[in-house]
């Protein structure tokens, strides 16, 4: 069954009652923080909160990722240090400003070593996780999604976060999810009082293939998943092709007219399986 990643959402994991409120909202993935979001000072007190607040709190259908620290980093094996002595561990593990395929096998060995079923979201960050994204993507079984963080990348490169500047990383981050059929997630929007310029950037970048964006704030999710949800056409076309294929076989057909091919029955399924999901009619 396909998985739903159209809204993602940061809480920092020193702050557990903003945990325990992410768990009642809308999000489909509830990512709790240990990098960016919390100070160094606070780092071993927002590890015992992250692990505490796995095992404890009822996050219904929503999965649960954490963001670790780079592996490269003290606070980072620190991270995979107390993750392996939780009970229960995350659905996702969120790998940060990750450049390289090798970064991807040493947190999936160390994963392994946990006997831990869990899959990877990879943050690509810079110029070297950009050029590198085709080697990452296939570094790890685990890899489920790739995520762009514009903000980092922008900042290396010197560049705007806007539309034109981002374009060419964005179409990148596509092209190297292709290459094993994995999600493309993209960058949170940082104005959270424009919703139209919200709304504007989700419907572009759902239109280059991107199945999800990751979130700063709870007022966005409403919009986010609505911009990720497919249409009632959409829904209706995909189910129309999911049934002529169980009729006429899973070779190329013809439709109302058009041809139907391979490509074209995957996609439907995905948006016939998304729906179930969502409980569309």
């Amino acid at each position: 069954m396909t998985r739903l990643r159209r809204s993602i959402l940061f809480v920092p994991a020193d702050k557990p009652e903003r945990i325990e409120k992410a768990a009642t909202l809308s999000t489909d993935v509830v990512v709790i923080e240990l990098e960016d979001g919390v100070s160094p000072e606070n780092k071993d007190f927002a590890r015992k909160q992250a692990g505490q607040m796995i095992e404890q709190v009822d996050f219904g259908n929503r999965e649960v990722a954490l963001r670790v620290n780079r592996i490269s980093t003290l606070h980072g094996l620190e991270d995979l240090k107390s993750m392996a002595k939780w009970a229960k561990k995350p659905d996702l593990v969120l790998l940060p400003k990750v450049e390289s395929a090798g970064e991807v096998r040493i947190y999936d060995e160390l994963i392994s070593q946990m006997k831990a079923e869990l899959e990877f979201m990879v943050m690509i960050e810079s110029s070297r996780g950009i050029l590198n994204a085709p080697k990452i993507v296939t570094a790890s079984p685990r890899v489920s999604c790739l995520a762009l963080g514009a903000a980092d990348l922008s900042a290396e490169l010197g560049s705007h976060m806007s539309w034109d500047a981002m374009f060419i990383h964005r179409v990148s981050m596509v092209l190297a999810c292709g290459l094993t059929g994995i999600m493309p997630i993209d960058s949170p929007y940082l104005n959270i009082k424009d919703e139209k310029g919200l709304l504007e950037e989700c419907k572009k970048v759902q239109e280059m293939g991107y199945t999800g964006k990751l979130c700063i704030h709870p007022s966005q999710l409403a919009l986010v998943n609505e911009a990720f949800t497919p249409s009632v056409e959409k829904v209706a076309s995909a189910r129309k092709i999911v049934k002529a294929v169980k009729t006429q076989g899973t070779g190329a057909l013809v439709l109302d007219g058009k041809m139907v091919d391979a490509p074209i029955i995957k996609s439907a399924q995905r948006i016939v399986e998304a729906a179930e999901r969502l409980n569309l009619d």
